[in-house]
């Protein structure tokens, strides 16, 4: 729905902030829109952005709108943390653990539901899926929880799909890393898309992004801390998922029959 299209281009936004550990605070707003499209649309969309820019109090302060073949949407925001608090990708040490808020997968799960309307699934399955892809929400308690304990090295939202997530805290960081497939974190229902569609429920974790979770890297004395706080104030799981290695060490997945391969990004790539 229109809604929910404006609602997913400020949250996915504003969870690129949350990844800092900043809040999000001011946005500009530029549309590209086609001749055809109505003007009932566009206010419907303008809707959702409205609506999700008071939950998390952004203030929208201007941007454009123009003539184009095909609608494009394109938010700049703004945020602000305190610098003791800021998080990059870049302070990933080896022996550090890789946690992950949350599940895995349900959002390139909910895009095949999307694709596909004979999958068959529980209404609260389907539900569930949907609400992932259309209608995204950052992981923003838990952010700030994170950048105040200042435990954890380095922190990224989980948008373009695990494998070139962690990919992208490898490269800044300079060190490799080693993930289990068996500790990846899925709901029922996304493996029950998987299996229909004769695909493993962890490529939709590696490779399908737009889950706006977050991953982060955390020494090993602090994690059960972190994950019972987290959990306490918020209510979300926290999974280990895997550790960080010395870059020369390279960058593993253990699969669920032992076999130990390369992780490679297959993801989202941006320059494609």
């Amino acid at each position: 729905k229109p809604e929910q299209i404006g609602q997913k281009a400020i949250a996915v936004n504003v969870s690129d902030i949350a990844a800092m550990g900043g809040k999000a605070t001011f946005c500009l707003i530029s549309l590209i829109t086609p001749s055809n499209l109505k003007d009932s649309y566009i206010e419907s969309i303008y809707e959702g952005i409205k609506r999700t820019c008071k939950m998390y109090n952004i203030q929208i302060i201007g941007g454009n709108i123009s003539k184009g073949k095909e609608l494009v949407i394109d938010i700049f925001m703004l945020g602000e943390v305190k610098p003791s608090e800021l998080l990059r990708r870049s302070g990933a040490k080896p022996g550090d653990k890789l946690l992950v808020t949350g599940t895995l997968g349900d959002a390139a799960a909910g895009l095949e539901l999307l694709r596909n309307k004979e999958l068959k699934l529980t209404n609260f399955e389907k539900k569930q899926l949907l609400i992932r892809q259309c209608s995204p929400s950052p992981r923003i308690k838990e952010s700030q929880i994170i950048a105040k304990s200042k435990q954890v090295t380095a922190m990224i939202d989980s948008s373009d799909g695990l494998s070139s997530d962690i990919q992208h805290i490898c490269d800044q960081s300079n060190v490799g890393v080693f993930i289990t497939e068996e500790n990846l974190p899925l709901t029922n229902a996304t493996k029950k898309v998987a299996k229909q569609l004769n695909k493993k429920g962890t490529t939709f974790v590696l490779e399908g992004g737009e889950d706006y979770e977050l991953l982060f890297t955390v020494p090993p004395h602090a994690v059960d801390t972190l994950i019972a706080t987290i959990k306490q104030k918020t209510g979300t799981e926290i999974t280990v998922i895997g550790e960080i290695l010395s870059e020369e060490k390279g960058r593993w997945i253990q699969l669920k029959n032992g076999q130990r391969k390369k992780l490679l990004s297959r993801g989202w790539n941006h320059r494609a």
